[in-house]
């Protein structure tokens, strides 16, 4: 009996390998896996983009907001003014750009690049209850980027940054 069972161990068994059900099945289950990882880096690229832009947008924001905090509470452009560009970027020498344009340039082996242009918006609004010494001030930073929609639930529909602050008159 023990050579009978010892017989029956060394013999091949007829189920050895893959199916071809199961080779598709694990090949469909690995390309699914790869197809999902590829999605996940496109738009981790993508991401990475935008944020990158946001950042930008967000370091003229605060250049601007620093420019109209040197600028004497008293000037004409601080006075009350519904959503404008400012006058105060100087873009007569560039094509590229348009009023209120800030351009953030990329330095590369060729020399300077445009990387991005940001458009700046501004509005002045008189202080409450007819008080002259105080404004508030809301500026905006907005971008086109590719691959994003500009039907955003903002007031220009793209892509923004925003900064609102308070101008007191220091000028006394």
């Amino acid at each position: 009996m023990d050579q009978l069972n010892l017989c029956r161990r060394r013999r091949p068994s007829l189920r050895a390998g893959f199916t071809l059900i199961e080779l598709m099945i694990t090949l469909t289950v690995l390309g699914t896996g790869f197809l999902a990882m590829l999605i996940l880096q496109t738009q981790a690229l993508a991401d990475g983009a935008r944020g990158k832009h946001t950042s930008g947008a967000a370091m003229v924001a605060r250049d601007q907001l620093e420019r109209i905090q040197l600028t004497p509470f008293s000037d004409a452009d601080l006075q009350p003014v519904a959503w404008a560009t400012p006058p105060w970027p100087d873009n007569t020498g560039d094509p590229d750009l348009g009023p209120g344009d800030v351009a953030v340039r990329v330095t590369q082996p060729g020399g300077a690049v445009i990387e991005q242009i940001y458009t700046v918006w501004y509005q002045v609004i008189a202080g409450p209850g007819g008080n002259t010494d105080l404004r508030f001030l809301d500026l905006e930073v907005v971008w086109n980027e590719a691959k994003i929609s500009n039907n955003r639930p903002t007031r220009t529909g793209q892509p923004t940054v925003a900064l609102s602050t308070l101008l007191v008159n220091n000028d006394k």
